[in-house]
């Protein structure tokens, strides 16, 4: 038995993105792809490291929408990026895979509701940042 998907962009999203999701929502393991999505959108967020440090502090996502994450370690040193709901650290809404690079993920991270959360290193915590749903 043969299934047939059409060729759309939404769809491959779409798939990757609710195998995000189940992941995630059984506690699942932390989630990276070491190739981009075909459906990759030219303006996906981005957050490089180096230096022990990522190149930036804040990283404006949609609010309500899924979306991929593009992780760029630029240094042989383990580092990832996970999402908090605060800085408490004790609600994870998404858990990046630690890779030692120089190397790049591609991180589907599932929905977040509007709002302003904090995202962080979790092999270097002082490596941290903002991410604001609107």
């Amino acid at each position: 038995m043969k299934l047939i998907m059409r060729n759309s962009v939404g769809v491959r999203l779409a798939v990757v993105l609710a195998a995000a999701v189940v992941a995630v929502a059984c506690q699942g393991s932390a989630l990276g792809f070491d190739r981009a999505p075909a459906s990759l959108d030219p303006g996906s967020p981005s957050i490089s490291a180096s230096n022990i440090a990522f190149d930036r502090s804040e990283v404006a996502v949609p609010a309500g929408q899924p979306f991929i994450l593009l992780f760029d370690n630029r240094e042989a040193v383990p580092h990832n990026v996970s999402i908090y709901a605060d800085n408490s650290l004790k609600d994870r809404k998404f858990e990046g895979l630690i890779v030692t690079g120089p190397a790049t993920r591609w991180y589907p991270v599932p929905a977040l509701a509007a709002g302003t959360y904090l995202f962080q290193c979790d092999v270097h915590p002082a490596m941290a940042g903002r991410i604001v749903a609107s």
